[in-house]
């Protein structure tokens, strides 16, 4: 270890022009089509739509993610060694985007089959998505850091980034369930239809991002020197980056729950489920919004401080819905907006704060390795992922719920508790890691003229 590499030949004052910062965050439009429908619908899909258990599905979840924590550090490990010309990191998207879009459209397909076949048709579906996520969305992340080394252009472009994500959450959140469950003739055919929409939609703006960026940051010639066991001293030669993992998966886990959970408490606490696309519309349109907002807040005191902020305004927000026992719009609608507000933060923050670790790594150990850190940082996102669907599955189990039926009012209890004091809980967790977090610009700037005079 202790390789040289050419971003010390990068000035650190990178600027990026507005089509790489468009190019690149239009990325995540199309990726979050495919995240947020896993994150928001999977688990009410494989329950009341395709009729698997719910401790069943939740297990599926847990599984899937073992499977990530071998496959996303090894992407990275991959795109790390990766020559092309088109780089180190684009090859990924131009050729995994259709296998990713096809992935979607298998596990929403619901073929007719019998239901013991259910499970392992859902299982093996829900790895080939993991699987060709992995593929485009790791190096994809990569990229930020190997875009430039500016740490405020990287909030910037991480804002471009997260807008669009957003965005792509909103349509997930506004237009699945409407056009899934009320427009064609069953919700079998419908979420059959929307997803294969959705996946040609993620194929096309994965493309899109390809074509309008071009890698700047790479690591000098040598790459054979780099091998799977350095991996070990690479994480632990990085405390920053360990802290923000834990802080993201708390953070990104307590989400998870709320849009896992969401559907049944409107359906069954609320008895309104069409009011999920109404209160989904008010949590996300509100994120998007003040995505510069929180730009500012990030440039302005810190990117910790931004998260901390808003993930404390969202843990309110949830303590404040428990209270809440009818369905009351004048009540629900600001708790659900001031929620998106405090959210939005999970959206750019900790994707602007992981490049910075990327130079703290160079910086002590000599070699610039984002594809293995991403791969981990993923991985985290998919533990997040995992944990939502298991606590919600196994949560829901243990309640007492039983699907397109009434439910006991202990059911009802355990369904409110799983929507907010449990992500609250969670959320608690993660601000006290993310207050751990030690690099902000000052440190970062003197990381990078200490790269540049090794």
């Amino acid at each position: 270890m202790g390789e040289k590499t050419a971003a010390n030949q990068v000035p650190l004052e990178s600027k990026l022009g507005l089509r790489t910062k468009l190019g690149y965050g239009v990325g995540d439009f199309g990726a979050n089509l495919i995240f947020q429908s896993v994150l928001m619908y999977l688990m009410f899909y494989f329950t009341d739509v395709f009729g698997i258990a719910a401790p069943v599905a939740g297990t599926i979840f847990l599984v899937s993610k073992i499977w990530d924590g071998v496959t996303d550090p090894v992407m990275g490990y991959i795109s790390d060694r990766t020559t092309s010309r088109w780089g180190k990191k684009r090859p990924y998207l131009l050729f995994g985007a259709v296998p990713l879009g096809l992935s979607l459209v298998l596990l929403f397909a619901s073929p007719p089959m019998p239901e013991a076949w259910k499970p392992v048709y859902a299982a093996v579906t829900f790895l080939f998505l993991c699987t060709a996520y992995t593929v485009v969305n790791v190096p994809y992340g990569a990229l930020t850091a190997s875009l430039t080394m500016d740490s405020r252009e990287r909030s910037s472009l991480t804002g471009f980034r997260m807008f669009s994500a957003i965005l792509g959450t909103l349509v997930v959140a506004g237009v699945t369930k409407p056009l899934a469950e009320q427009v064609f003739s069953s919700p079998v055919v419908g979420y059959r239809v929307t997803m294969t929409i959705y996946a040609v939609l993620a194929v096309v703006f994965t493309w899109i991002t390809f074509f309008s960026v071009k890698e700047q940051l790479q690591a000098a010639d040598g790459s054979e020197q780099f091998k799977l066991s350095d991996i070990p001293e690479i994480l632990k030669s990085n405390p920053p980056f360990i802290l923000l993992s834990i802080g993201m998966i708390m953070h990104l886990g307590a989400l998870g729950i709320i849009a896992a959970m969401v559907n049944y408490y409107f359906k069954y606490n609320m008895d309104n489920p069409a009011f999920t696309t109404t209160a989904m519309i008010c949590l996300f349109v509100p994120a998007a919004l003040v995505i510069p907002l929180w730009v500012w807040v990030s440039n302005r005191f810190g990117k910790k401080t931004a998260f901390n902020l808003g993930m404390g305004l969202a843990g309110v927000m949830l303590f404040a819905l428990y209270f809440i026992r009818e369905l009351n719009p004048i009540l629900l609608l600001p708790v659900f907006v001031l929620l998106g507000v405090g959210i939005s933060t999970i959206f750019l923050c900790p994707w602007a704060m992981i490049p910075d670790t990327v130079e703290y790594s160079e910086m002590k150990t000599g070699m610039r390795r984002e594809g293995v850190l991403y791969g981990f940082f993923y991985f985290g996102q998919k533990v997040a992922a995992a944990v939502a669907g298991f606590i919600a599955g196994q949560g829901l189990g243990a309640v007492g719920f039983q699907a397109n039926a009434a439910q006991t009012p202990e059911a009802l209890e355990g369904i409110r508790i799983l929507v907010t004091f449990v992500p609250i809980l969670l959320i608690i967790i993660g601000i006290v890691f993310i207050s751990l977090y030690p690099i902000n610009d000052a440190m970062h700037r003197k990381m990078c003229d200490e790269i540049s005079r090794s």
